[in-house]
């Protein structure tokens, strides 16, 4: 599921780039570690990279219940859904840094022009997303570089984003029964 959401936003962003210089090749967004376990960039020179830095549990939205459903006669208890967020990186790797800049520039009006993605209005949007919502994570410096000490490189000009609300299921039921169909009571003493 995280590399379906990471595709789709590389295409969200080369679409939208697409549009704006009218160059597809020039530069492209694509879904990428920023480094390799040596500390070597992995983005080739030219391109910008998104990246999953992290995922978060949303837990105000947490249910603490399995989910009950009646399947072919017998009740089932699912694990209730989890609901995650992703943080993400975008980076530019472009020598020229004008270019770098003006790509990344491109790749945050793409983000802010459409930050709710659902099924009717992306139809590339992952199945079983029924929404999806991108908004950038304010860091401050020394948030920043601790981001990237994290990921083991020199700062490259970039955006965070937090994208939200990833939902996993899990269709294997933890308990099954039969339904209760009617309750009975009795009254003591009559």
């Amino acid at each position: 599921m995280f590399d379906a959401v990471l595709r789709f936003l590389a295409d969200e962003v080369n679409t939208f780039m697409l549009r704006r210089t009218g160059d597809g090749e020039l530069v492209r967004m694509v879904p990428s570690r920023l480094v390799s376990d040596t500390g070597n960039p992995v983005i080739a020179d030219g391109n910008l990279a998104i990246s999953l830095f992290q995922v978060e549990e949303e837990r105000a939205l947490r249910e603490p219940l399995p989910e009950r459903v009646v399947v072919q006669g017998r009740e089932l208890q699912r694990p209730p859904p989890l609901r995650l967020n992703l943080v993400v990186v975008v980076a530019a790797r472009i020598l020229a840094y004008d270019v770098a800049l003006a790509r990344l520039a491109l790749a945050v009006r793409c983000f802010h022009a459409k930050p709710i993605h659902t099924p009717a209005d992306s139809p590339g949007l992952p199945p079983g997303l029924e929404r999806l919502t991108i908004e950038m994570m304010p860091l401050s410096l020394e948030q920043m570089n601790q981001l990237w000490s994290c990921i083991g490189t020199r700062q490259l000009p970039s955006a965070v984003y937090r994208v939200r609300l990833l939902e996993l299921r899990e269709d294997d039921p933890i308990g099954s029964g039969s339904p209760i169909l009617h309750i009975e009571t009795r009254v003591e003493g009559r």
